[in-house]
């Protein structure tokens, strides 16, 4: 019998504490109320920049087992932040999918993927060697946020070809479209993954629109505040490169989405800087864990440093706004 997905909001703070410093990730499973009783089963030890990362959690109750992929490196002062952020770039070379005609993800998403293969635990585990020791019977779901979120599929399509015994699921969260229709087509019917793979975003994050339907935030935050001019010719840009280029981006899996909530305070007097605060909110993991209902992070997330405890001076300011939790499908995720 098929294992059920994890819920969404257990998965999300397992993607959000992917975020923090990997000396303290087993400390923030047992502090975040969605995942206490989880305990890690292995933690990469990160490269010197931490480009990619990620750890793998197991459920003491159930046994279930969920590999949780950072996202972008917060900390914009670091090379890591720079190179993460190049693998989040639509444009360039595409990477043609092993033993799939005509399926291929963007060169960046590839990096991530060689980069998430590559990485070891302070032992010199590899991934891949963790992911066999777990036990048979074990279900993994793999998930992320924002660059992990985009990396999310593609590493669980990798592993479901390497463990064709286990089974195995992914969750995206705020990712981007990694490649184009035909390798969204390897999660369709037929496939290991069929009916294991969900997509959930913000329908108010702009990331989320990424790269199939760029046009599609035009005029995003209403009434305000508006990108402006500025905003519009970046978008329309975009959209004419993608077409030219014929990269054909195309999103995997089924989509989950999750009613935005705008961000009403602090006003900010210039509309194009409060555009840009709108949009890093509504990326940020604290607001998707509002809109399903759970609660913060265990830390804060700030400008020039990679997280911060929540009574740091620097994480305070204007609280996420907490609307009631999301029901999709009578099913509160």
């Amino acid at each position: 019998m098929t294992e059920p997905l994890p819920d969404d909001a257990v998965l999300m703070t397992l993607a959000g504490i992917a975020y923090g410093a990997p000396s303290s990730i087993g400390r923030y499973l047992g502090e975040a109320a969605p995942t206490a009783g989880w305990t890690l089963a292995w933690l990469a030890d990160p490269a010197d920049p931490p480009v990619n990362f990620a750890y793998i959690a197991r459920d003491g109750g159930t046994g279930a087992c969920v590999l949780a992929i950072r996202g972008t490196y917060p900390n914009p002062f670091s090379p890591a932040y720079w190179q993460d952020g190049a693998q989040d770039s639509p444009f360039g070379d595409m990477a043609d999918w092993p033993r799939a005609p005509g399926a291929a993800i963007w060169a960046g998403t590839a990096q991530g993927l060689a980069n998430l293969v590559a990485l070891r635990n302070a032992e010199g585990v590899t991934l891949a060697a963790a992911v066999a020791a777990l036990p048979p019977e074990a279900a993994l779901t793999v998930t992320g946020h924002s660059l992990g979120g985009t990396l999310a599929p593609v590493l669980a399509l990798h592993l479901a070809e390497a463990e064709p015994d286990r089974c195995l699921g992914a969750v995206s969260f705020a990712g981007m479209t990694p490649g184009n229709q035909p390798f969204a087509d390897l999660f369709g019917p037929g496939s290991r993954l069929e009916g294991r793979l969900r997509r959930v975003y913000n329908t108010l994050d702009t990331v989320a629109y990424g790269w199939d339907r760029v046009l599609a935030t035009r005029d995003f935050y209403q009434p305000a505040p508006q990108g402006g001019l500025a905003v519009e010719a970046l978008l329309v840009a975009t959209a004419a490169r993608l077409a030219l280029g014929g990269y054909g981006y195309a999103p995997v899996g089924p989509a989950v989405p999750l009613p935005g909530v705008l961000l009403r305070e602090p006003v900010i007097p210039c509309d194009l800087v409060a555009y840009v605060f709108e949009t890093l909110h509504q990326h940020m993991p604290d607001t998707y864990l509002a809109l399903l209902g759970a609660p913060p992070l265990p830390f804060s997330i700030v400008f020039g440093s990679a997280v911060v405890p929540r009574d740091h001076p620097a994480a305070t300011g204007s609280p996420t706004p907490r609307p009631a939790p999301v029901h999709l499908d009578g099913i509160a995720r």
